[in-house]
């Protein structure tokens, strides 16, 4: 990284958090490494320390960083959060690379909050990064619930959904079932397929409405559904959204909603 690049992302970084303060949310800042035990550890922290890098050291175990919201998660859990809406920059490690994730969490937010935190982003994302949302990638983590039934949720069929095996699920369930008929329809057509397969009143066709047309009022017209993902950890639950941009093609604002230990809405992008 050159130096006038560096300087840059510093001052992205600096401006996303002075954003968010204007916005009223609270920034916060927490240790890059993280100290666990493990007998508080949950399945899906265990899960994570294959994705982790760790060591152990008189008994403790230290990990360094890997998301910001699986970290707050743990903290916000054991100590309730004094805050509703938090922002944070910061670096986190993956795939043994280190980059700076920009973020924020609002804790326990209705419909409204959730968009309104979505377009302060957004503001961020246009008249400081100077770029624009190209397409959203679209879903929600109980879908598959609807689509299959709980008989029919094999880990075979689950990865064959995930690997979108079109010839293979045709002939495990049939080409009229609702899977195979919404894999082999446009991805920018599914939404409207789902509410003619599907009753449109039910909550989870609703969410992916309401996200649907709040993005096209806010001018994000081309809006994909995406039925394959299964969800990373348990309490990912609702829907979830992936926005590449215009101009950066590597970018994207990533988020959710969750409910486990705590109910929130996140939202994260990497510079």
């Amino acid at each position: 990284m050159n130096t006038q690049t560096l300087i840059t992302n510093k001052e992205y970084e600096l401006d996303f958090l002075k954003h968010f303060q204007q916005a009223g949310f609270s920034l916060v800042d927490f240790s890059f490494i993280e100290s666990l035990s493990w007998q508080s550890l949950t399945s899906d922290d265990l899960q994570q320390m294959t994705e982790r890098s760790f060591w152990q050291h008189d008994h403790h175990i230290f990990a360094l960083r890997n998301d910001f919201t699986d970290q707050l998660l743990r903290y916000y859990s054991n100590y309730q959060p004094q805050q509703q809406c938090i922002a944070y920059a910061g670096p986190i490690v993956r795939n043994n690379e280190v980059y700076t994730q920009l973020g924020i969490e609002h804790y326990n937010p209705t419909v409204n909050d959730m968009q309104n935190d979505f377009k302060t982003f957004y503001q961020y994302i246009k008249y400081t990064l100077n770029d624009d949302i190209d397409f959203v990638i679209l879903g929600h983590y109980q879908l598959i619930d609807l689509l299959l039934s709980s008989k029919a949720q094999t880990q075979r069929i689950l990865n064959l959904v995930q690997e979108r095996n079109i010839s293979e699920l045709s002939a495990q369930l049939g080409l009229a079932h609702p899977v195979v008929q919404l894999l082999t329809t446009k991805t920018t057509e599914q939404l409207d397929l789902l509410g003619q397969l599907f009753p449109n009143d039910h909550r989870t066709i609703q969410s992916l409405r309401r996200w649907e047309q709040w993005f096209k009022s806010q001018g994000i017209t081309e809006i994909h559904l995406d039925i394959t993902p299964q969800p990373p950890r348990s309490y990912y639950k609702g829907a979830f959204m992936r926005c590449h941009l215009k101009n950066n093609k590597t970018k994207r604002l990533t988020g959710g909603f969750y409910k486990g230990p705590l109910e929130g809405f996140g939202l994260g992008f990497i510079l």
